[in-house]
């Protein structure tokens, strides 16, 4: 069996990924601060349901802190991991603006101590996996991007992604350490707490409180259900030819804001809908191309009207706010 670390294995990301990587024949570590960032009473209720779903899975959780060298190196050479898979982070481009010395550390001080604990100690690694962001491109200047198209990004989250990517491949042009790099999009799916628009736009319709759009709701995001981030990542670390290559794990089909909406309007007789100025530090984006990592099998099932029914459905079946 392969030995992975995820850091951040509770996260959003992490817990859907180590339990999936698990069926799939990994020994899965997972390494996590227990730092949620819950904000409302039912995240607590969330993220219980995360850490017994990943006991339910038999997976092994050792509580340690990325940003603390000394504890990470200790841990990494006693546990020795064949595979890496970095999520730890904030989740958040607003948290990382408001935060810029947390979003340093978090987002690129962390990947550093990564690496260079596996270059100080000359660990073995098969292959150190990033999550890295579709934020990095900042404003896109077609309406849809491929892995080499320019990157601008425009706050602290997407600048430290950034950075972060820089390192690592430094790092395996002079240490050969292998790598993936994965940037994801507007990431939704049960058991979010990341205040993501897709997850407020939801909660704020069950709760009956105003649903806040940016724009006119014609701009477009490349909705990306967790199920399909998943399943590309699961085949980055199954395949040899994901290796040291950077993929965009989307749907692959830009939509504007306003169909969360009209979803949501087939549930809720009234939206209290209200339309605001675009924030400018948000990047006007789109399509990210995801032709490379369908080379390698990948396949995404949910397009908004699919995935956005059943994140929905899991609310309401689980009666997630009462």
């Amino acid at each position: 069996m392969i030995r992975v670390l995820i850091t951040g294995g509770l996260g959003f990301i992490g817990h859907h990924l180590s339990i999936e990587l698990k069926k799939n024949g990994f020994d899965v570590l997972i390494l996590d601060n227990y730092s949620h960032n819950i904000t409302k009473g039912w995240h607590e209720k969330i993220v219980a349901e995360r850490i017994q779903l990943v006991n339910d899975a038999n997976i092994s959780v050792i509580e340690g802190d990325t940003v603390n060298f000394e504890q990470l190196e200790s841990i990494l050479k006693s546990e020795n991991p064949q595979k890496i898979v970095h999520l730890a982070a904030i989740p958040s481009a607003i948290w990382s603006n408001e935060n810029p010395s947390a979003s340093f550390d978090q987002n690129l001080l962390a990947t550093k101590n990564l690496l260079e604990i596996v270059r100080k100690n000359s660990l073995p690694i098969d292959q150190f996996t990033y999550f890295s962001s579709s934020m990095v491109y900042g404003n896109f200047l077609t309406p849809s991007v491929d892995e080499d198209s320019p990157k601008e990004p425009l706050g602290m989250y997407g600048t430290a992604k950034l950075c972060s990517e820089l390192f690592i491949k430094t790092y395996h042009r002079l240490e050969g350490i292998p790598y993936t790099i994965i940037r994801p999009s507007a990431l939704y799916g049960p058991r979010c707490i990341n205040n993501r628009i897709t997850q407020k736009f939801v909660e704020n319709a069950i709760l009956g409180k105003k649903i806040v759009i940016h724009g006119d709701g014609s701009q477009k995001l490349d909705f990306t259900f967790i199920e399909d981030l998943i399943a590309g990542t699961v085949i980055t670390q199954v395949k040899d030819e994901a290796k040291n290559q950077t993929f965009n794990i989307t749907t692959g089909h830009a939509e504007p804001l306003s169909r969360l909406t009209d979803v949501l309007k087939e549930y809720f007789s009234e939206l209290n809908i209200q339309y605001t100025e675009w924030d400018k530090s948000r990047p006007v984006r789109g399509t990210l191309k995801i032709n490379k990592i369908k080379k390698l099998g990948y396949s995404p099932k949910y397009r908004i009207d699919k995935g956005y029914r059943k994140y929905l459905k899991w609310y309401l079946d689980n009666k997630i706010l009462e």
